[in-house]
This record gives structure tokens, sequence and C-alpha cells, in this order.
């Protein structure tokens, strides 16, 4: 699965955005600034987003609910860790048994070598004995 991502410093682009073109420029400075300034700005050029401030300061009232959603974000984020750890653990178990198998392999052969060695030994020994 190959993505793109594009890393934005956002106070980098708070101190340099010239103004809103794009709604991109408005979702980044919804998301960089606080500022009444931006917050105009961004409402007056893209007034859906004033909905979004107004859930936003709704959060300082219900603080409960925004403790709620961070620990649900957090139940998320663990199971995901878990999932990912256990994904990482069975790769890692599946590469040691391939491995394993190929040491068995190598082990065989030699093993053989060895009987073929001891075979060819015994016999020029037989050979001088009698």
């Amino acid at each position: 699965m190959l993505q793109e991502y594009l890393l934005i410093p956002l106070d980098i682009f708070r101190e340099n955005h010239q103004n809103i073109s794009r709604k991109l420029d408005a979702w980044l400075l919804f998301i960089a600034s606080d500022q009444p300034c931006d917050i105009r700005e961004v409402t007056e050029a893209y007034p859906e987003f004033a909905e979004l401030y107004r859930e936003v300061f709704a959060f300082r009232y219900h603080k409960k609910e925004l403790v709620s959603m961070y620990s649900e974000a957090l139940r998320i984020l663990d199971q995901n860790t878990v999932k990912l750890m256990v994904e990482l653990q069975q790769e890692e178990i599946k590469a040691l048994r391939e491995k394993n198998l190929r040491q068995e392999e190598e082990m065989r052969r030699q093993e053989e070598r060895y009987q073929k060695e001891l075979l060819r030994l015994q016999k020029l020994l037989a050979q001088q004995n009698s």
C-alpha cells in the first residue's frame, strides 16, 4: 500500500501564510491557530468552518465529553498497537521458522557428507587391512 505524505510544519505555515486562497490553507490555519483574527479570516473565506469552530469551543464547557473522546482514542490506539505488535511477532516467528528449516537442511546435508566420508574412510581402512 503506497501512500504519499506531505508534512507541513504548522508553526512555519502560521508565520508565513499571506491569505487563504484554497480550502487547504483554511484547514491548515484552522488547525494551526486559535487567534481571533485568523478565525475571522478562515470563516470569512469559508463560512462552513464557523460550525467547526463552534464545536471546538463548545468542548470548553463539556470537558467530560472531551476526556471521554480522548479516552476512546487512546483505547483505539492501544488496540492498534497490540495488533501491530502481534503482526510483527508473527512475522518474526515466521522468519525464525524459515531460518530454522534452512539450518536443519544444512545440518542434514552435512550429516550426509560426514556419513559418505565415514564410509569412504572405512572402505579405505578395510582395503589397507586386507
